[in-house]
């Protein structure tokens, strides 16, 4: 869903097409540069329905000229079989030519593609192995992130206990480069020791916190859980239900149903309280 998203996002916020979509032939190509090429094809995707056919004739000649959209999105086409029959194939090379042309995000599509064997053979090295070269050559934290993702799927099964501390590694990396995301898997990690990581109750509320505190809501959740709780931290039924009520408006529903059910532990005047705790943190974001 997220590649379909991105996919349009790309060519349709620019709204409608201020002119009639020209056909595609060689002959139209050659008159324009790349940028315009591919703002022909946005003007087929934005028909009434799209002519999938002819944007990818457009995109495919865009790409050829050196747009890196272009390339990503013709290799999104031929990967889902859009206007065209699904060719994994072709969808790698042009994933390959938009990395190489410095764009990380298709490389990390590449390893997936590998990893869930999405229109070629399962192959966990290769896909790993992609997202090795994205981290090597472009020091690139959403790539620590991914084979992270995969290690600790290891070391929790047991199949390669060592993975658990390298996966840490990867892990406390990307979120010092400020993918939020690695903290999740770290107080994940820590709350129940992965192969040979031991638990960690201190660390687990450490990263708790710093997603908590940058603001994914399951995090919220979790923060509001273990204070309700007196969990790892003291009990604390007034920050629950603060931690509860941001991780709720976040659209978490684990949260809603916690703000619920502390709100009938707490006085009037704790609730007034929860709510301002909650509102200053939303007014300090």
């Amino acid at each position: 869903m997220h590649w379909a998203i991105l996919f349009l996002s790309v060519f349709l916020v620019t709204g409608a097409a201020s002119a009639s979509p020209v056909p595609f032939s060689p002959e139209a190509a050659t008159e324009l540069e790349a940028e315009e090429q591919r703002l022909e094809a946005e003007k087929h995707l934005q028909r009434e329905p799209p002519d999938l056919v002819e944007a990818r004739r457009w995109l495919e000649a865009a790409a050829e000229s050196g747009s890196v959209e272009a390339m990503g999105a013709v290799g999104w086409l031929y990967e889902q079989g859009l206007g065209v029959e699904p060719d994994a194939e072709k969808a790698l090379e042009y994933y390959t030519s938009a990395y190489e042309a410095g764009e990380n995000e298709y490389a990390l599509r590449i390893g997936w593609m590998y990893i869930q064997g999405i229109g070629v053979e399962p192959d966990r090295v290769a896909g790993e192995e992609w997202f090795r070269r994205v981290i090597e050559e472009r020091d690139d934290s959403a790539a620590r992130l991914a084979l992270a993702s995969l290690m600790v799927s290891d070391a929790m099964t047991n199949l390669r206990p060592e993975r658990g501390t390298q996966a840490r590694d990867l892990l406390v990396q990307a979120l010092e480069d400020g993918v939020t995301e690695a903290a999740f898997y770290l107080a994940q990690m820590y709350m129940e020791g992965v192969g040979n990581l031991a638990a960690d109750p201190a660390g687990a509320v450490h990263y708790t916190q710093i997603g908590a505190d940058a603001g994914v809501p399951e995090m919220q959740a979790w923060m509001a859980m273990l204070y309700a709780r007196g969990e790892l931290v003291p009990l604390d039924l007034v920050e629950a239900h603060k931690w509860a009520t941001l991780a709720a408006s976040g659209g978490n529903q684990a949260g809603e149903q916690l703000r619920h059910e502390i709100a009938t532990h707490l006085s009037a005047a704790e609730l007034v309280d929860a709510r301002r705790r909650a509102l200053q943190w939303m007014n300090e974001q």
